[in-house]
Parts: C-alpha cells; structure tokens; sequence
C-alpha cells in the first residue's frame, strides 16, 4: 500500500501491471505480492534513482550470477518493466493507471510461471464473470455475490467471450515472447475456480496427464445440490481442498456440511479425497494422493506441457 501510495502522490510515469494490477482488479494470485510492478516507456523521466550512496554491501548486479540476479529482482520493492502500454489497455483504478482486465490476462498468461499465471487468469475470469467478488468488495465468498452456479449460463458466456478476446489478442503476437505458453494458459482458465489451491491442484492434474477434473461439480439431489472443488463425474471420484479460509466464518457450521456433504457423495459410489493447503504446495504430496484417488487410466494422458513450471521442465525430461 505504501508502494502504491508513492505512485499515485510522487505522479510517476508508468502503469501498474501484472500480479500488482491483478490484486488492484481485485482478483487473487498466487503467492503475495513483494513488489510493485510498473510498466515505463524506454524514455522515463520519474523514476530516476535518488541520489544516494550504494549499500556497499550490496554487489553489482553485473557480478551475480543468472539465479542470484533473478533473486535480487524480485526482492525490489519496485519493479520496472520496460514496454509501452497503449491508452486503450489502460483504466483508472483509485487515481492509478493500471492495465485494463483484458490486457492484464494478456500479460500475465505470458509473462509469469504457469502456476502463478492460471491462478491469476482463473480468478480474473472469475471476478469479471461474476462467480466471485472483488477481494476489495464488501463481504467475501458465495455470499457476496448470491449463489454463481445459478448464473452458469451467464458467467459461462461472460468467460467465454473474455477468453476468446484475449485468445484474439494473442494472435495478433505471432512469435513474440511467451505467446504458447499464454495459450496454454487461457484456455485451462475457467471461472469456476474458489481458490488458488483448487486451481494449482488442478494444474497438477493437467501437467501430469491425467484426467482434467470440473471444477465446482455438481451432485444434486432431492433436496438440494452439493459441489466438489474438482470432480470425475465419469470416474465417480471427487477432491475437496480444505483451507481455513472456509473455517473462518463458522467453523462447526462449515465442517458440520462438509460431512453432511461427503457421505451424499459416498452414497452415491463417490471417492472423496481431501487436500489441505500444504498437500497442494507439496506437488510430489499432491500427485501420490491424485494417484490414490484416481483410477491408472485417467493418469496415462497427455501432458499440457505449457502449464508446467521451470521446475517441472527437467524433471519431465527424465
């Protein structure tokens, strides 16, 4: 906030984008943010560094090696990119110049790691097709925004469309940077995502070619109708991401329907499989219980490989 501030009183040049621009949409990202990120043309005149004496601690950026000068950027509170950002890309958010919705799933699809790029898309998607409220708004949850699943025609059309702008915008990128893996990203994205663990699980499942599970899967019943975080409807299989974020508003009412909730889906021949924050943060953890879980034929499937991460890219390679 203090970031911000400094942008919005000192008047500097440039316009708030990726992960910085996601949370001023009020959407969510992956891990929280350690840098204000601003994009300036090549010729900026208000962000000069002021004059003060380098920490002589601190070495040159040109005697790190490639990790450490990674390291050493993304610790700045202050990140500058360097490209132009038309006037039409551009909205005003709280007296800030910030990339506009469609512009901001562009450059995160392209420009961040797969894992933290489709937990920003899905939940823009999510907030600008009304499935989830601003993180900013009043209230948080279902709650804030009534019950989605009964808008599925309408935030399925509103996502599709937003989708399919984007997807128009990357083809006008032919052979530029990161434009396969933007892609990629895109079109896994769906605004049925509640979470940054439901959509980094779901990642899992798709890196490592199994079965893509629904998001949000329906089990209705005579009184009422029940949802998985990801579901096999085929499969008859189910996962639940349990996250205190859902205990924080009435813990006992909340697991009280969970159990309610898991024994409607193990009546009906469901295997439920529950994944706490840490499980999914742990991949290897993830993938033996998405193993357990799963049947072997719904593991034996094509990887999306543009979702996988740097970190994943030479292990598949093994």
């Amino acid at each position: 906030m203090a970031l911000l501030e400094t942008v919005r009183t000192d008047e500097l040049t440039g316009v708030i984008v990726l992960e910085s621009a996601v949370v001023l949409h009020g959407a969510a990202t992956w891990r929280v943010p350690r840098s204000l990120h601003l994009a300036v043309p090549y010729h900026v005149s208000g962000l000069r560094r002021p004059a003060t004496r380098r920490d002589p601690s601190r070495p040159p950026g040109r005697d790190l090696g490639p990790l450490d000068r990674r390291r050493a950027l993304s610790a700045r509170p202050l990140r500058r990119h360097r490209f132009e950002i038309p006037d039409d890309d551009v909205v005003i958010i709280g007296g800030l110049r910030v990339t506009g919705i469609e512009r901001t799933l562009e450059d995160c699809a392209r420009f961040l790691e797969p894992d933290a790029a489709l937990v920003a898309v899905d939940s823009l998607l999510a907030v600008a097709a009304g499935a989830l409220p601003p993180t900013t708004a009043a209230g948080s949850g279902h709650d804030a925004v009534g019950r989605p699943w009964d808008r599925a025609v309408e935030i399925n059309r509103k996502a599709n469309a937003l989708r399919r702008r984007v997807l128009a915008r990357l083809d006008g990128r032919r052979g530029e940077r990161g434009v396969r893996r933007a892609r990629a990203v895109i079109e896994a994205a769906t605004p049925w995502s509640q979470s940054p663990y439901e959509t980094e699980l779901r990642r899992i499942c798709l890196v490592n070619g199994m079965t893509s599970p629904v998001p949000q899967m329906p089990l209705r019943t005579e009184v009422t109708t029940f949802y998985a975080d990801l579901g096999w409807w085929d499969l008859r299989r189910a996962a639940e991401v349990d996250g205190l974020v859902k205990l924080r508003h009435d813990a006992d009412a909340v697991l009280a329907q969970r159990a309610a909730r898991d024994e409607v889906f193990a009546d009906r021949g469901f295997e439920i499989a529950h994944f706490s924050p840490d499980d999914v943060r742990d991949t290897d953890r993830a993938l033996e219980k998405l193993h357990d879980l799963l049947p072997r034929t719904a593991c034996e499937g094509r990887p999306v490989i543009g979702l996988r991460t740097k970190r994943e890219r030479p292990r598949a390679a093994r």
